[in-house]
C-alpha cells in the first residue's frame, strides 16, 4: 500500500464509515490534496478489497473490511513469507538481535510466544 493510501486507511480505521468528503477534510489537515485525487485512491481500496462502499443519497459510504490489526499482521506474514523462502535462519537471527538490542522485554515475549505455539502444537 502506498503512502496516500495508508493516510486513507487510518482515516477510516479512526473514523468508522466515512464519504469521501470526510476523508478529504481529513487529510486537508495534514497536506494539499485534490479531492478528485482522493476520490480515485478510494476507489482503486475498494478495487484491492480493503474497503467496501454503498451509496447513501447523492455519495458513497466508505467502510474498512479489515481492522488495522488485521491488515499489519497481513502484511506482515507477507514479507515473512517472502523473506524466509529458503533462507529463514539469517532473517530470524537478525531480527532477535534488533530485538536484544532494543529491549530484553520485546525478548521475553517473543519467547512467550514461542512456548505457546509449542503448547498448541502439542495438543493438535
Amino acid at each position: 500500500m502506498g503512502g496516500l493510501e495508508e493516510e486513507i486507511m487510518e482515516c477510516v480505521w479512526e473514523r468508522g464509515p466515512v464519504s469521501v468528503r470526510e476523508v478529504y477534510r481529513c487529510l486537508l489537515e495534514k497536506r494539499d490534496i485534490a479531492y478528485t485525487t482522493v476520490m480515485t485512491v478510494m476507489s482503486r481500496l475498494v478495487e484491492k478489497g480493503l474497503l467496501c462502499r454503498h451509496p447513501e443519497g447523492r455519495a458513497f459510504i466508505y467502510s474498512a473490511l479489515t481492522t488495522r490489526d488485521e491488515y499489519c499482521a497481513g502484511v506482515v506474514k507477507d514479507f515473512m513469507d517472502e523473506m524466509l523462502i529458503g533462507t529463514s535462519k539469517p532473517v530470524l537471527a537478525h531480527f532477535v538481535e534488533s530485538l536484544a538490542a532494543d529491549d530484553a522485554a520485546q525478548l521475553d515475549m517473543l519467547a512467550e510466544i514461542i512456548e505457546e505455539k509449542r503448547r498448541e502444537r502439542k495438543q493438535s
